[in-house]
């Protein structure tokens, strides 16, 4: 499954560490660095990256208004 922007096609995030950083939620991006850097480099790093790439692929779909919904929904909890 792919995630698809309003214009129809899927978003062009790049396989990088700066860019799934850029791409994931705020909440997501602490996370992610910090496996990224308990990681050993090599394999173990690219297995991080390869996990939150789809995350962050999904992450940056989301409008404006979907991310205003869902702190309202988390903030009433």
């Amino acid at each position: 499954m792919s995630a698809i922007t309003e214009e129809g096609h899927e978003p062009d995030v790049p396989r990088t560490a700066k860019a799934i950083a850029a791409a994931l939620a705020p909440g997501r991006k602490g996370v992610f660095l910090e496996e990224l850097l308990a990681a050993q480099a090599g394999d173990d790093q690219l297995a991080v990256m390869e996990r939150r790439h789809l995350r962050a692929t999904a992450d940056s779909t989301r409008i404006e208004a979907d991310r205003t919904e869902v702190a309202a929904l988390a903030h009433n909890r």
